[in-house]
């Protein structure tokens, strides 16, 4: 895996510039950016951000339905 901060920091420069040429910003999300910096530190893999960012916007999904099942299980539902 690359260690180098900088180099890390390089790859995911190149990352958000193709997304935004392809019309689709990836660096508007503040919670993406925050994964993205402890990646770039070397605080977590690529991997574990990817894992992280996935659970919280199936979580963000959940939310809008309504609804979230906690990782116990349990399905709770919004009040409206």
């Amino acid at each position: 895996m690359v260690a180098d901060p900088e180099t890390r920091k390089a790859i995911a420069q190149r990352a958000i510039d193709r997304a935004a040429a392809r019309g689709a910003p990836i660096d508007q999300d503040p919670a993406f950016i925050a994964l993205l910096s402890d990646w770039i530190r070397g605080d977590i893999e690529f991997k574990e951000m990817r894992e992280r960012y996935l659970d919280l916007l199936a979580l963000q999904a959940a939310e809008r339905r309504g609804s979230w099942r906690s990782r116990v299980g349990r399905t709770r539902l919004a009040m409206t």
